[in-house]
């Protein structure tokens, strides 16, 4: 569907300990909201 997108903690993905989920949610909303 046009303009939907999945980013943060809905996508499955793996980090160390440390605040790479963190990162990848804000990097992931970042790129999304780039895009939109």
């Amino acid at each position: 569907q046009p303009g939907l997108f999945f980013v943060g903690e809905v996508v499955d993905v793996s980090g160390h300990l440390g605040g790479f989920n963190f990162q990848w949610a804000w990097a992931s909303g970042f790129c999304a909201g780039q895009v939109a």
